[in-house]
């Protein structure tokens, strides 16, 4: 996920700077206090996080040169990691300054890295016998395309820093399991290039959510008794509405009479199908990992949690909706299923199905003998709040973090 720019005030003092670069700034390079100082007030106006202090460590975990790759990544200019003389780095620095360009930090920033940056300091690093490293592939539960809002990654990756991790970004927003099939270059250049330690894999959603449409049966519209085992507890989601009602759906969810429920909700062709297809997937990507690695090599799926909490709710930037979703509620309407319990178990019974057939992966590979060990991690009802919920179907920063407590390397 790139840096995204915006037309706020720059901070003065970036405003008053002249002078060209008297050394070169950035890896290896001949630093001098001044001239570093204002490179990092430069990075730090455009949203680079850093601390101006006028030092490099000249290592490869120095802030201001991940700073400077990430800028380089990001304007397209060459990966050095240096600022020179006039340069087009440094030039391109002070010309976006000059514009008054400026994004202000969250304490929430998302710490991706372009692919260019992040790939580079994986491999630089990935040889190193203290490191942890690590592969992140998936969907927008691991690359939300908001900056300032933390996704998975994000948090997976701050709480388990005390392991010294080298992580890989190859997630990408919206994908499915089949498109990270199909784009699975570089999942297979560095699994089969490098020592992996741990894989964190996260698809599905887009698989199912989008086609809502073909897995719900038309013609239910209602939640009938049939559909529960205890009446006295129908009757008391009955009389609740809003977070009370989903919640209890969650706890109550035992109550329901799961094989007519299905029988009656759900096209099994379709659904099996899909399934069927994400399953395929995975242990394509399975059978990759099972070429390369060790005994020690895990390999991590996530289930997602109940969506239930903000239907119709779209992703959005500065308070402007971006052109993706919402993918529920839209079904639901068309469907014209306005009952919200009969919602909230159809959602829930899809997800409890997922976790069902990422049972049957795991089971499959270690059937089979697979030399790497899986883990599921079951995130179902774990965000069990509205405000724990971005949007429809994607948590927000408190909800990542949530979520980043059940991860453990």
């Amino acid at each position: 996920m790139e840096n995204i720019v915006s037309n706020t005030t720059a901070n003065q003092n970036i405003a008053n700077m002249s002078g060209i670069l008297r050394s070169s700034v950035g890896l290896n390079a001949t630093n001098n206090a001044s001239d570093v100082i204002l490179i990092q007030n430069y990075l730090k106006a455009l949203g680079y996080p850093l601390q101006s202090n006028g030092y490099i460590a000249n290592s490869q975990t120095d802030s201001t040169v991940i700073s400077i790759f990430n800028f380089q990544a990001n304007n397209n200019l060459p990966i050095t990691g240096n600022v020179n003389p006039d340069d087009a780095c440094f030039n391109t620095l002070k010309q976006l300054n000059r514009g008054n360009a400026s994004i202000t930090e969250s304490e929430d920033e998302s710490l991706h890295q372009p692919f260019l940056t992040n790939s580079f300091l994986f491999r630089r690093n990935a040889g190193n016998a203290n490191t942890l490293n690590v592969i992140f592939e998936g969907d927008s539960w691991l690359d939300y395309p908001v900056p300032t809002i933390l996704d998975l990654y994000d948090t997976i990756t701050d709480r388990n820093q005390r392991l010294n991790l080298n992580c890989l970004h190859l997630a990408k927003f919206g994908e499915t399991t089949s498109q990270m099939y199909a784009d699975r270059t570089h999942f297979v250049q560095y699994v089969s290039g490098y020592r992996i330690d741990r894989i964190y894999f996260s698809g599905g959603g887009n698989d199912v959510f989008p086609q809502l449409g073909r897995i719900v049966n038309a013609g239910v519209t209602s939640f009938d008794p049939s559909f529960f085992t205890d009446q006295a507890k129908l009757t008391e989601l009955r009389s609740l509405s809003g977070d009370d009602l989903y919640q209890k759906c969650i706890v109550h969810k035992r109550f329901l009479n799961t094989n007519t429920f299905d029988r009656a909700l759900f096209n099994s062709v379709n659904l099996s199908s899909i399934f069927s297809t994400i399953m395929r997937n995975y242990l394509g990507f399975g059978n990759i990992v099972n070429t390369y690695a060790t005994p020690n090599t895990i390999f991590y799926m996530h289930t997602y949690d109940y969506p239930l909490f903000k239907l119709g709710v779209r992703p959005s930037i500065v308070g402007v909706d971006l052109p993706l979703g919402p993918w529920i509620k839209p079904v639901f309407d068309r469907l014209g299923i306005a009952d919200e319990i009969l919602r909230s178990y159809i959602i829930i019974r899809l997800l409890d199905k997922f976790y069902a057939l990422l049972c049957q992966i795991k089971n499959h590979f270690n059937y089979y003998g697979y030399r790497f060990q899986s883990r599921i991690i079951d995130y179902r009802g774990l965000l069990n709040s509205s405000e724990y919920w971005r949007d429809e179907i994607h948590p927000n920063s408190a909800g990542a973090r949530r979520l980043a407590t059940r991860v453990t390397f």
